[in-house]
């Protein structure tokens, strides 16, 4: 069964706003000394997330969208992550094709494969272009950060993405 088209509006519109609202709060100094820690990729999470639930939601120029201006906003290098997260969401879409329900636990295992290889694209693509690159053990937690929050994404969503 297809959604109306003002159902599927809406619910583009929904992910555009959570993940602004997401990239806005990261913009906040709530303390004064830097994380311990780098915090986990929520806007990333939240795209896996409602890949796998509905593919058929988010298109790519949403997704373009919706990278590019966490990229502005953050003030990281323009279309990097974005071109990475857009390569791995369409392996997730094709992956999620002609498949109605899978195990959760394999659904993690190859959204925490793809979530490690997008950092570790990202690490490398600015290592070779002579940027800065994040400390190894920062990179590492944020990405065992992300995966540890994907299940949390996919409860907290699964009401909205039916």
């Amino acid at each position: 069964m297809q959604d109306p088209p003002m159902r599927t509006f809406r619910l583009q519109l929904t992910y555009l706003a959570i993940i602004a609202l997401v990239v806005l709060l990261q913009t906040l100094p709530l303390q004064g000394l830097p994380y311990p820690f780098a915090p986990a990729d929520v806007p990333l999470v939240v795209t896996f997330a409602w890949i796998m639930r509905r593919p058929d939601l988010m298109s790519p120029f949403l997704i373009t969208l919706a990278f590019l201006f966490a990229d502005a906003i953050l003030q990281k290098p323009p279309g990097l992550w974005t071109l990475i997260v857009l390569c791995a969401s369409i392996f997730l879409r094709m992956r999620t094709r002609g498949r109605n329900e899978v195990l959760f636990l394999y659904e993690w295992l190859i959204v925490a494969m793809v979530i490690g290889m997008s950092f570790l694209v990202h690490y490398f693509a600015l290592m070779f272009t002579f940027l800065p690159v994040p400390d190894v053990q920062q990179y590492v937690v944020q990405v065992l950060l992300s995966i540890l929050i994907y299940p949390i994404c996919k409860w907290l969503f699964r009401p909205m993405l039916r």
